[in-house]
């Protein structure tokens, strides 16, 4: 036996391939139950509920054949009737990633995608029932009218005999009707959302949208399966291509290519534990973390041609040498030709030797003759009368048995023709054939797993309906409810926290005694050039003003409880400081173009976990708080500093640093550092936590223009604007060093660090370019 494996002692192992694994990203496992202690409540918005029960009804009636529709004025309201009905999808998946944030638990999200699959599998079986109850109805009465010489009643009972005939049919093109409008969304709106909030970039809840699997009573059609997956599996206890023991054989062949020793040694293919061979088992742990390894590759059924199709490799190949690429792009791809090949024939051996390779051969070349047969028989029938000899007389018996029931003969000459041709089939194109089965079969084990997650999250959702259900889980805070805005409650809540932006205009008395001294008005220019224009942006943040001091303005944003699609308050300080500058750069332009001074600012941002105090001076509201101080201190620009720096260059505008024993720094909460801050942002280090925990930031690789400055690192994230647009960020986070008083001499680096919020173009045009 070992000699059998000798072939390929160098056989590649998995990490020799891109692989990607396949994130399902869906479980409920967290979640409180209801008030039965075993289903999770969910209350789903009644207008959404609503909507879906109309379009689903009147796709019921269109895909049956009997609704009534004049062809241009209705199109046009039903063009109008998805397009609402795809934004209450938005607002409701919207409010699930929004509470699920909130909560800081992703699983919510994942009980409102198995609450709106249950409420649209349940609406389309529901609403097929009323119809064929209807026509039931309708037809009987048309039986009794007396006098009834039209020939309608026999129309409508055909009718309703090819609707109970086409049921099946019927329900799958509704629900992927609907579920196309879902997918639409999801990737316009609900994955960009999802990936700022969480990173999650799982495709599970699309993918499952969007196979016709999902909509099936009877998803194991031999039929179905062939048409929609491109394989042929067997059913029967005795086939060794049923789906079970196919699915165990390749797991285990995958399994075998990195099977390694006690002490963590690659062992040669000859020592391993095959498919067909006894070997020593790992302990249980390990088992099933290398299972799940294993099944998250065969998910992402992509995967299988990264393994094996060395053909479309080399095709690449052959691009990249006549482009002249770089020698090492090609020297890699060379490389995955042989391992694929290694690998190809490896995997070709085991199934040769398990009896599949004839027949997945008879399963594609029996197409298309096969729909010629289909029915009678199954596609499996026909593909046993092709690989198998002893299959043969009971498909000829079968078929002239049949033949009478359906009315005409059905010649075995194009399958006898078939088996002919199969003899002359070249291990290459059978080898073709094993690539094409392995992609079909991975995407069909990927939809099936799919399926079975989410029928197995349905059963643990109970849509509340009863207004006693709700009240009593509501009450004991079990109710999880995704509704529409205008469903939410309306009373404002509670402030829970609040981010103070301030934005100090540098060397304002010296620009204004100089416009005074050319005659200009300064407070004309302020107000134009600085207050007017950062005004007409706040809403989209969901800034306000403070108050204004003659050359500074001071703003907050509020985040308030049970209001989780608001609670982006760092995240939008940050974006508002950034078009603040931006806003000046422009009009500084024009200025330059006047002959008029320009303006620099410097920005602070500082966070506090806590609501602010308010007094009142008769109408007027005035806000108390640190932070208020804070960002005082964070916008400020030491005169030294802006001396020593004024004509440094690069892609940063802000730079802190310690003057003060570490004594002195240690001895009080204020804030001692000295800072150049020139058309910069300073975030606090509070503020970092807490935007880090609003969206998913990621370190960036690599510093920017390739620099040898290690004492940086930058992050990476995006966020969502008032109005739904999304914004990039990039922040900086660098250690302080600690400088000589007098002479500003670096001595050291400390453990402290701030955080700039980078505006330069050309850092966000290396990310755009990183990205792509």
């Amino acid at each position: 036996m070992a000699g059998h494996f000798s072939y390929t002692s160098k056989l590649p192992t998995i990490s020799d391939f891109d692989l990607e694994a396949y994130i399902l990203g869906f479980s409920l496992d967290r979640l409180v139950p209801g008030v039965d202690n075993i289903r999770h409540d969910v209350l789903i918005s009644p207008t959404f509920v609503t909507a879906t029960r109309k379009i689903v009804t009147q796709l019921v009636k269109r895909h049956a054949g009997i609704e009534k529709r004049k062809p241009n004025r209705q199109n046009i309201s039903w063009a109008k009737e998805v397009e609402s009905y795809k934004q209450l999808y938005k607002e409701i998946m919207r409010d699930a990633l929004n509470k699920a944030k909130g909560l800081r638990e992703p699983q919510v999200e994942c009980l409102a995608q198995a609450a709106v699959v249950k409420l649209l599998l349940g609406e389309i079986r529901s609403q097929y029932d009323h119809l064929v109850g209807s026509l039931k109805k309708t037809a009987r009465k048309s039986d009794l009218a007396l006098h009834n010489d039209s020939d309608e009643a026999p129309k409508l009972k055909n009718k309703l005999q090819l609707i109970l005939q086409g049921r099946e049919a019927l329900l799958q093109r509704v629900g992927e009707e609907i579920c196309g409008f879902w997918i639409e969304m999801e990737r316009k709106e609900i994955q960009q959302m999802r990936e700022a909030i969480f990173g999650n970039r799982s495709t599970f809840f699309v993918d499952l949208l969007g196979t016709a699997m999902l909509h099936l009573e009877n998803a194991e059609s031999e039929l179905f399966v062939l048409l929609a997956y491109d394989v042929a599996l067997g059913r029967r206890i005795e086939d060794p291509d049923r789906y079970d023991r196919l699915l165990y054989f390749i797991r285990r062949l995958i399994g075998t290519i990195d099977a390694a020793d006690a002490n963590g040694n690659r062992l040669p293919v000859d020592k391993r534990a095959t498919p067909d061979m006894d070997g020593p088992e790992p302990d249980e742990e390990e088992q099933k973390a290398y299972a799940r390894k294993i099944e998250a590759i065969l998910l992402r059924f992509e995967n299988m041609d990264r393994l094996f199709n060395w053909q479309r490799t080399k095709a690449e190949l052959q691009q990249l040498r006549k482009k002249r690429a770089d020698a090492k792009e090609i020297s890699r791809l060379k490389r995955r030709v042989k391992n694929q090949k290694l690998l190809l024939n490896y995997f070709y051996k085991h199934f040769v030797k398990k009896g599949l390779i004839g027949r997945i051969s008879a399963a594609y070349e029996m197409q298309p003759e096969y729909l010629e047969y289909c029915p009678p028989l199954n596609p499996q029938q026909i593909m046993q009368y092709l690989a198998l000899p002893k299959a043969r007389r009971a498909v000829k018996h079968r078929l002239k048995r049949l033949s009478t029931v359906y009315g005409r003969p059905f010649s075995l000459s194009p399958l006898n023709k078939k088996i002919k041709s199969m003899e002359q089939i070249t291990t290459a194109k059978r080898k073709a054939y094993l690539i094409r089965f392995l992609n079909a079969f991975a995407h069909y084990h990927r939809d099936v797993s799919n399926c079975d997650i989410i029928k197995e999250g349905i059963q643990r959702v109970q849509i509340a309906t009863e207004e006693k259900i709700v009240t009593l889980s509501r009450e004991n805070n079990t109710l999880y409810e995704f509704l529409l805005p205008n469903e939410q409650e309306s009373s404002q809540k509670p402030i829970i926290n609040h981010v103070v932006i301030k934005a100090d205009v540098r060397g304002s008395t010296d620009l204004t005694h100089r416009m005074i001294e050319r005659g200009l008005n300064p407070a004309s220019y302020f107000s134009l050039n600085f207050f007017d224009p950062i005004s007409e942006i706040l809403n989209e943040y969901d800034a306000a003003k403070v108050f204004i001091e003659g050359d500074a303005v001071i703003l907050s944003i509020f985040e308030r409880a049970d209001t989780p699609s608001d609670w982006y308050g760092v995240a939008r300080a940050c974006g508002l400081a950034i078009n603040m500058l931006i806003i000046i750069q422009r009009y500084n332009e024009k200025s330059r173009k006047h002959e008029l001074p320009v303006l620099e600012l410097g920005v602070g941002i500082s966070y506090l976990e806590k609501a602010p105090t308010f007094l009142f001076d008769g109408n007027n509201r005035i806000m108390i708080s640190s932070a208020i101080n804070h960002a005082d201190r964070l916008s400020s620009c030491s005169k030294t500093m802006r001396s020593a720096l004024a004509k440094k260059k690069g892609p940063f505008r802000l730079y802190v640093f310690q003057s003060r024993s570490d004594e002195e720094i240690a001895a009080t909460a204020d804030d001692l550092s000295i800072r150049y801050n020139v058309n910069g942002i300073e975030l606090n280090a509070q503020g970092f936590e807490k935007l880090s925990k609003e969206i998913d930031l990621k370190m960036l690789p690599g510093n920017f223009n390739n620099s040898k400055d290690q004492t940086y690192t930058l992050y990476l994230g995006k966020f969502p604007t008032k109005s739904g647009r999304y914004q990039r960020l990039i922040i900086r986070e660098a250690q302080i060093p600690v400088v000589e008083p007098t002479s500003l001499k670096p001595i050291r680096f400390t453990s402290r660090k701030y955080y700039e919020v980078c505006t330069n173009p050309s850092l966000y045009k290396w990310v755009r370019k990183a990205e792509s």
